[in-house]
């Protein structure tokens, strides 16, 4: 395990949150499996003698390995999802039915294969289980001429219910302007430098992209990463009968929002107000909140969630219960135990444990300089000064410490 974050020009909290963070990362080691699976896959797909040989015109990586918000999906076994397109050469207006079993078929193989048994077809993908659990999930796509740039059709067949219809998508070009437009700050990237962080080495194949550590992410992405580790424990709780939101459509709000803040507690506030306050306009209005790629507007990301107007509202109170965690982390001096409970229930027992005590060992070390300050009933101070302008800074507005929200 990497250790924690230290640095004496961060501020405290964001280093929990960054601890947070560093503990949901994909590890270089990681990174170089999803790679080396990445590159087999695509390499097996279109073998000699497979259904597909000859027919697959590219294979890249979406979803949150292309712009760097990938995070693991089970921390305490370290496995992470990895999302693949291939694109075909098909008609974009073939059966989405045959094109995928040919996919299925094409990666499944006879018995005894590589991969034989470790795959299941599902309505827009096939997946490939491996033995630790981790999963690529491989989207087929046939372009659509006349279109913007890598513009295809993804094919949804679902077995239980014989629904069947092709898609506009564009994931490549989401990908694409996620990267140009997300910005790094620099004062920010500096604060994590220097820290025994390393960086994986120019991988010789393309298009898997670099291992970027997390000292030089954007706190927009540090945030995203965040958001969705948020998402994940609370649907977790409800198990299988909630569609949890996409990825995607956390990435494509972040993009809606302004400047980048450069305490990634600000800028994770302003990601959860904002995404709170879209979707819960939409549900003042009775209509069912809705988010397109910004590449190609054709390319809807809520085609499958919010399945109805409960299904936001329920996401809605979670982003509020979110930002008043939130705005307490930020706002109040909370003791060891507080921090842990907070955080616990934001980002998991695994995460809050190791960003915890990562900030105690370092409170251990004030105070035995005698920089580190108590308040009542035992709470840590992070410096006086720091205290008073946190009590400063709460909002009396709601008791959540912010402007109120939409119900």
């Amino acid at each position: 395990m990497n250790a924690p974050l230290r640095h004496a020009n961060i501020d405290p909290i964001d280093a929990l949150l960054m601890d947070v963070a560093r503990r949901v990362q994909l590890s270089t080691s990681k990174h170089e499996i999803a790679e080396r699976n990445f590159n087999a896959l695509c390499q097996h797909v279109d073998r000699e003698g497979s259904p597909l040989a000859g027919k697959v015109l590219q294979c890249y990586p979406s979803g949150s390995f292309a712009i760097g918000t990938a995070i693991l999906s089970h921390v305490k076994t370290s496995q992470h999802d990895v999302d693949v397109v291939l694109e075909v050469d098909f008609p974009p207006d073939t059966s989405p039915r045959r094109l995928l079993q040919l996919l299925f078929e094409a990666i499944n193989g006879p018995l005894g294969s590589r991969y034989h048994g470790r795959v299941k077809l599902n309505s827009r993908c096939v997946t490939v289980t491996y033995e630790d659990g981790t999963r690529v999930d491989l989207m087929p796509v046939a372009r659509l001429a006349g279109e913007v740039e890598r513009a295809a059709h993804l094919f949804h067949y679902k077995v239980e219910t014989g629904e069947e219809y092709h898609k506009p998508v564009n994931p490549w070009g989401f990908a694409h302007h996620f990267n140009c437009k997300v910005e790094v700050m620099t004062d920010f990237a500096r604060s994590y430098r220097n820290l025994g962080l390393t960086v994986l080495e120019k991988a010789a194949t393309e298009p898997m992209p670099d291992h970027v550590p997390l000292s030089e992410k954007s706190p927009r992405v540090v945030a995203i990463q965040l958001s969705k580790r948020a998402r994940d424990i609370d649907y977790r709780r409800r198990g299988k009968r909630c569609r949890k939101p996409p990825a995607v459509v956390i990435a494509g709000l972040a993009l809606e929002m302004g400047p980048v803040q450069p305490r990634l507690i600000d800028e994770l506030i302003a990601l959860v107000t904002h995404m709170a306050q879209r979707i819960t306009s939409e549900s003042y209005k009775g209509q069912r909140f809705r988010l397109f790629n910004p590449s190609y507007a054709r390319d809807e990301f809520t085609d499958r969630w919010p399945e109805d107007l409960q299904a936001q509202k329920i996401y809605a109170q979670d982003l509020r219960r979110f930002r008043a965690a939130l705005y307490r982390l930020r706002n109040d001096a909370l003791s060891p135990e507080q921090l842990k409970s907070e955080l616990e229930q934001l980002f998991g027992e695994s995460a809050a444990t190791y960003a915890v005590e990562a900030f105690l060992e370092k409170r251990q070390q004030e105070a035995s300089s005698g920089k580190l300050a108590f308040g009542r009933h035992g709470r840590v101070l992070i410096g006086a000064g720091a205290a008073i302008s946190a009590a400063t800074r709460a909002r009396a507005s709601t008791f959540e410490g912010g402007d109120k929200l939409p119900e």
